[in-house]
This record gives structure tokens, sequence and C-alpha cells, in this order.
């Protein structure tokens, strides 16, 4: 079967295609890796070029482009093409009876990750496919039951080339979750983080809302990734949520706070214990933190949080030990 991949820019965006592909038997002719802040424009963009099947996976919702999804997917679908939508995040009922009106195939379920829903919805009886969606969602939901998880996503995230991605799905597709080349990159990404982690004191500040503790880091260069960080910073200073800014975008994490509710209120989106949202810091705190002046930056962004934080509250969520996906 010829389709297009439009997916995720991560671990569970990549295992998602390969269990797809597995399921279909071939490979996507072309894969998009992006953003939920762009997928309406790449979706704007699209041309089938004889292509009449597309697969979407672990790309959530955003208010403030879903009416340009729709309508990029109608254009689509009156062009004869089929699209399947599969994901994980929190999306509104609306969203999922607008698009199943003019067309689209949704597949939404919240209790696992991208890959999960694929697997679930595509092929449930293989067991490679089980094996690559356990640890995919023990790393994209925080589940932490699958060491593997922890292994490949350290693989999938050192090289941020789109076909190094690429190359990973067909290995994947292949039947093949570990070899020696795995086993030498996983062994340099450590060596890396563990040198990386001596640099942090200086890209994060703990703050108290309302009692609780939270981690605001302003990202670093390299090693190590947040998700790492985020575990290694909480624990460390007793913190519930970790926050990262980039510049452009911001981003939650938590083992027991529902930080969806925070990264919602600023316009984005995600799970409960991992989500983000765009916001651009100032222009004068970027340029200062390019040149090593982290400190503004990292003022401006407590700020915005606190403000989030107070107007949100913290609401407690209870973790999920999903089993089988």
């Amino acid at each position: 079967m010829d389709y297009y991949a439009i997916v995720h820019n991560d671990f569970d965006g990549t295992a998602s295609v390969a269990v797809y592909a597995r399921a279909v038997k071939s490979l996507p002719k072309n894969v998009w890796f992006t953003e939920p802040t762009k997928v309406h424009n790449l979706l704007s963009k699209l041309e089938p070029r004889g292509v009449y099947n597309v697969m979407i996976a672990d790309l959530g919702l955003n208010e403030s482009t879903f009416d340009k999804i729709v309508e990029s997917c109608k254009k689509l679908i009156d062009q004869g093409v089929k699209i399947q939508w599969f994901d994980h995040h929190v999306w509104k009922e609306e969203w999922k009876s607008k698009l199943s009106e003019i067309g689209v195939e949704v597949h939404h379920d919240t209790s696992t990750c991208g890959a999960g829903v694929v697997h679930k919805v595509m092929n449930p009886d293989d067991e490679f496919s089980s094996k690559l969606a356990s640890a995919d969602c023990s790393v994209d939901i925080w589940l932490h039951n699958d060491p593997m998880g922890e292994k490949l996503r350290r693989i999938v995230e050192s090289n941020k080339d789109y076909g190094w991605k690429k190359k990973l799905i067909e290995t994947f597709y292949n039947g093949i979750l570990w070899n020696e080349e795995f086993q030498k990159i996983l062994e340099d990404q450590v060596d890396q983080e563990l040198k990386g982690y001596q640099k942090l004191p200086k890209y994060y500040r703990v703050i108290e809302v309302n009692g609780v503790k939270v981690v605001v880091a302003i990202r670093w260069k390299g090693p190590p990734d947040i998700s790492y960080a985020a575990q290694y910073l909480m624990t460390r200073t007793g913190a519930k949520v970790f926050v990262s800014a980039n510049g452009k975008a911001i981003s939650f994490r938590s083992s027991t706070i529902n930080v969806r509710l925070f990264a919602a209120k600023l316009g984005g989106g995600g799970h409960p214990l991992a989500a983000g949202a765009s916001l651009e810091i100032p222009l004068i705190y970027r340029i200062l933190r390019r040149i090593g002046i982290i400190s503004p930056a990292n003022k401006w962004v407590c700020n915005v949080v606190t403000k989030v934080i107070n107007d949100v509250g913290f609401k407690e969520y209870q973790q999920k030990d999903i089993t089988q996906h």
C-alpha cells in the first residue's frame, strides 16, 4: 500500500510509523516529522502526487489551529485521499466529531502512547509491535515500566537528522529492536549525559508556588535530554513540576501533577504528565541567553509559570499502569 506518514518528531512518532508499516506490510513513500503547532501548515501544503493514503500519528490538536487542520483535511479528502489519525493526547469531543464528519478516520485513546494506539487498531497480534509499543509508552507517557524504553529513546534522540529516524523506522519494520550499532550509541550517549549533568546548575532555578516546588530551566545545548534532566532535577530538588523553555516553546513535566492544564492555559496541549505550548521569550532575553547570560530569561519564564499555576492551580494526576497496548 502506498501512503504518506505525518508524525511527531520523537520516539513515539518514529515508533508509530514502524508499527503502522508492519501492519500494512510496506514502508511509507515519505515521512514528515513535525510538531502539533506546525501540522496545519504541513497539511495545507501536502499534495497527493498519486498517493491517496495518509497516516497521522502522535500529533495532538490545538484550539488555535484546529479550523485550519479541518480545512486542509477536507481539501485532501475531496481529492480522494484517505486520512487515518492516531493519537493519545487529550482531544475535545467536538474535535473528534468534526474530523469524523468530514471523513477523517479518527483513532483516539488516552490510555496509551501513539504507537500503542496504532498497535491496538492496526496489528494487535504482532509480537514485535507489542514490544516496540511497550518500550515507547514506558518513556513517552512516563510509565517507566520497560527498561528497553530508556535505551531506545536515547537511540532515537541521538541524531536529530530526519534521515536517522527514517533509518530506524526501516530497522524496526524489519523486526530488529536492538543491535550492536545501538549498543555503541547508547554507551556514547550515557557518557555525554554524565558530563552534561555537571553544567545544569547554570540553567535552572527552583521557585515555590503555593507551597509547591517547581524547577524552571532555560534549555541548554546537548545532553542530557529534557526528560532525563526533569527526573534528575525533580528528584534532587524535591520539586513536583519541571518546566523548560527554549525561547520559542515551553514544556512541562511531572510524575504527579496534571501539567497539561498549564500547557492548555498557554494555548498548547499534550498529555497529563508531559505537555507543552508555544511561548516566545522576549528578544532581548534571547540575545542575552545566546551570549551566556541566562538569568533574565529564566526570571521572565518564572513569572509566566507562576501566573499560570496561580490561575490554574495544582491538580494531582493518578497515573495508570498500562500493561496492555
